[in-house]
This record gives C-alpha cells, structure tokens and sequence, in this order.
C-alpha cells in the first residue's frame, strides 16, 4: 500500500501542476475570446488533433507499450527493453509523418464534416486554417507519450506529467506574444497566434523528456528490424484499445458536433467545464492508472503474480475514491461558484459561468466512472484482453450517439444534456469493466473495497450537508461579488468543507491517510 500511494501521490503532485497550467490556459482563451463563436470555431479545430493526443498520451500507445516493456524489462534486461524502444519510436515517426501530412491535406474536409448541421458556417474556413496550422501537434505529443510510457518502465513518474505542463506555459506565452503581434486588439486573428504555439508547446512537451531518458540508458537512433513479436504485440494491444481507451475522448468529439448545433459558445462551455472536470481526474484516476500498469504487468509474469492483481486495483479504486468524493461534492453544489472563481474574467461573463456550471454539474455525475475506469482499463492490456474493452467501447458510443442525437434534435435541450451523456457512458464503461474483471481474476478485493467506499461514503455525506448549508447561507448572489472576496469564500467554504471530510475519514483510520500519516512520521504500518 505505502509503495502505491508514494508513486500514486508522486504523479498526482506533478499532474496538479499540469492541470493548473491547463486551466491557466483555458481562462487566457475565455477570458480574452468569452463564449465566442469563434473560440468555438478554435476548440472545434484542435479537437482532432487533441483527440488523437487523448488516445496516444493517455490511452493506447502510452498503455500498450508500457505494458509490453514493463515484461521485457523484468524478463530480459534493461538492454532489451531499450531495443524495443527504439523500434517503436522508428515505426511511431513514421506513422506520424502520414498522418501530419493527411491531417493538413484533409483539414477542409473533416471541418465540413464537423460544421455539418450547424446553424452557421461562417467559421469552418476559420477553424480549417487554425486546424491546419494545429494539426503537427500530434507528431511530437506522440513521441511525448512513448517517452512517458519509457520512463515509466523506468520507474519515474513525475517529469512525463511535468512536461504537459511546458505544453501549457509554452501555449500560453508564445500565444500571446504572437497573438499581440498579430492583432493588439486580441480580436479573432490573434487565434492564429495561440494556434501556433499550441504546436511548438507540443515540441517543448516532447523535448523536456529526452535528457532524463538518456540518463536511464536509452540512446536515440533509427531500427528498422520490425521482425519481432513484442512490436506486434504492442500494436496487437493498441489498435482494438485506441477505440476502448478513449470512449470518453471519442464521446466529447461526438459532442462538439452536436454542440455546433445550438446557441454559440456552446463548444467553448463544455471545453471549459472538462477542463475543471478532468482536474481530480488526472490528479488520481490517470496519475494512479500509470503507477497500477507497470505494477500489474510485472505481476503477470509471476507465478503468484494473477492472485496479487485483484488485491492491488481494489486498493487503487479505493486511493481514487478517497480524493475524488470530495471533488464530487463541490462539483454537485459549487459548480457555478468554482466556474466563477476560475473563469469569470474579462469577456466570460456572469451568463457564461451560470451555462458553464450547468455543464459542469452534469459531467460531476461521472467523475467517479471516469476516474475508476482511468485505473482498471489499463489492466485488460496487462491481461491482453483487447477485445473486451473493444466491444465494450463500440457499444458506449453507438448509445452516446444515439442519446445525444435524443437530446438535441428531438428534445432540443441544452449543452449540459451533452455532458450528462458523457457521465452515464463513462459510469457505464467502469462497472462493466469492474465485473468482468472480478469474473476473470476470480477476486477484486470486495472487502478490501466496500469496508473503505462506506467509510468514504458516509465523509462525503457529511461533507456534502456543510456544503449545502455554507451555500444556504453565504452565498447569495454570489457572482455580483468583486473577484477577492469570491474567491476568500469559496477558500474558506471549500478548505472547511474538506477538513470536515478528512476529519471524519482520518477518525476512521482508512489506510490510505494512515499510509501518508506513517510516511510523514517515518512510522510503519501494516498493509491493507
């Protein structure tokens, strides 16, 4: 337990960092564009390319190989484990040259495909540029990726999560250098500029890495001898799970398309409440999800190794669970106050936070499904199951499609009803996956799991009810308020509200804080 939750919170604090930056960047967008058609048509534009980032930097590639060199690494040598490295990053850099040079040829395309049905396409030749121009990121977000899954291999985890974080200060900066050099006023035209430095913040994210993976051992060069079983069952792994490891990713694309279809700024709301929503995500689903891979994969080549993996995942659902309650709560009862705190400057204005924490309680109703899948999935490629979480996906997305398709064309409701779909599919995907997985391991640690979710439960309960009361009586009318004084109370509210909660949890002695407690105190205890 402490190893996990030492690796686990490792990689959460570096993630923090990336999502602060990530949020510091959307709040420049917003705050400099509001809920514009034309930030919509920016949003719209990077989705492609950030979409394959999704499946690459967080889910196939990144997984697949890792899992596959996890094995080498323990079975053969560190030396083997560096060949099969650089064969990859030889066959990755020549897909990714195809798939630039397809992307930039094809944007005019795919944006009509994306603008198709929408009330006005005013913007598609806009956002076919800005695509364009977006577009190379994937190559050197990729190459970022399978150095992220080689130091993992490595045992470190937090300079590949740091290095998003050059991404975001990179995209932020050089965004606005060259968006005031290209227009003062920041009017549309300074979206070029921000368009950019998204792909040279992809360099820097790439580049940061390089020196620390030489220090491991790997040295950068060309191989060309593809021959060889693991390369394909690397890809063998990867393709089904490009699909299974990005239902939600595939799910928000889906969204925009429908979203291009209602009141502008619609795209840009449910941008900027994923980007809230995917905080706690990436700070302990995704960090805890690349600590359990590794782990997991070396236990399947141990003899005992098969009885130790359902023990392990209950007890990272659990260290999950633990941060990610708490989240859950503010994001049910504070989202229009969190929206306001983070967002609310400039042209985002009050009607814009009020759309937007709509959207944002609708996606917290999946936090959970979203975080747990974020920890299990990635044990089917440990299990080689790849068609599973295949099937699995094709089904949560033709329903995703067809509920979004309900909801906007037939009912006509707003954007938050896109999120809510979101929330259901990923909650959906995680409880299939948790079953089948308890029925192929044979034991996922039931009582490791449910004797810490009812402690958690009952904090969250609590917590829950000092929210709601605080919300009752401190803040109204909230969003006519000068910024320091939101923020002083929602500081105070939420910092209460979580002592409240790690009070009663830390009464409960959950091994998790008792974990953190011994580390702090250089003080052993016994594993759960």
């Amino acid at each position: 337990m402490s190893h996990l939750v030492h690796n686990s919170l490792i990689a959460s604090a570096c993630v923090l960092l990336c999502r602060l930056t990530g949020m510091a960047r959307e709040i420049v967008y917003t705050s400099l564009f509001g809920l514009s058609g034309f930030l919509d048509a920016f949003n719209t534009a990077f989705r492609l390319p950030n979409l394959l980032r999704d499946l690459f930097a967080e889910g196939a590639l990144s997984q697949a190989y890792t899992s596959v060199a996890a094995k080498v690494r323990k079975t053969d040598g560190d030396e083997a484990s560096w060949e099969l490295t650089a064969k990859v990053v030889t066959q990755l850099s020549t897909l990714m040259i195809a798939i630039v040079s397809f992307g930039i040829a094809f944007a005019g395309p795919l944006m009509e495909a994306l603008y198709q049905g929408a009330p006005s396409e005013s913007n598609m030749s806009f956002a076919t540029d800005l695509c364009r121009i977006m577009w190379p990121f994937i190559a050197f977000a990729s190459l970022s990726a399978l150095t992220m899954g080689a130091l993992n291999v490595s045992g470190v985890f937090g300079l590949p999560m740091i290095a998003s974080a050059a991404f975001n200060v990179v995209s932020i900066v050089l965004g606005c250098g060259i968006g005031y050099c290209i227009d003062p006023t920041f009017g549309p035209k300074a979206l070029y500029g921000f368009a950019i430095a998204v792909t040279v913040g992809g360099v820097a994210q790439w580049m940061v890495q390089v020196p620390r993976l030489r220090r491991e051992g790997f040295h950068w060069r060309m191989n060309f001898h593809w021959k060889d079983k693991n390369i394909y069952k690397i890809w063998g792994l990867m393709l089904p799970s490009v699909i299974a490891s990005g239902v939600t990713q595939f799910n928000v694309f889906i969204n925009t398309g429908f979203a291009l279809e209602l009141e502008a700024g619609s795209v840009t709301s449910l941008s900027t409440a994923f980007k809230l929503w995917q905080l706690p995500v990436g700070l302990f689903g995704v960090a805890t999800g690349m600590v359990v891979l590794p782990s997991v994969s070396r236990m399947m080549v141990e003899t005992e190794g098969k009885k130790q993996v359902g023990q392990y995942i209950a007890k990272a659902l659990r260290l999950v669970a633990v941060f990610a309650v708490p989240c859950l709560v503010i994001y049910c009862l504070l989202a229009d106050y969190a929206v306001s705190v983070v967002f609310q400057w400039g042209a985002f204005g009050s009607e814009a936070v009020s759309r937007t924490g709509e959207v944002l309680t609708a996606y917290a109703w999946g936090l959970l499904g979203y975080a747990g899948t974020k920890v299990i999935q990635p044990v089917f490629l440990a299990l080689e199951k790849r068609w599973i979480p295949l099937i699995v996906a094709l089904i949560a997305l033709s329903l995703s499609y067809g509920c979004n398709y309900a909801f906007v064309r037939i009912f006509h409701k707003d954007a938050s009803w896109l999120a809510l779909t979101t929330s259901v599919i990923t909650t959906f995907n995680f409880l299939f996956y948790f079953i089948y997985l308890r029925r192929q391991l044979g034991y996922m640690g039931g009582n490791i799991l449910l004797s810490g979710l009812a402690k958690i439960a009952i904090a969250g309960v609590l917590m829950a009810c000092w929210c709601w009361g605080g919300r009752q009586l401190f803040l109204v009318k909230f969003l006519e308020w000068n910024y320091f004084a939101r923020l002083a109370t929602m500081v105070l509210l939420c910092g209460s509200a979580a002592l409240v909660y790690l009070s009663v949890v830390w009464m409960m002695k959950l091994p998790e804080l008792e974990s953190v407690k011994a580390k702090f105190f250089h003080k052993k205890i016994e594993a759960e």
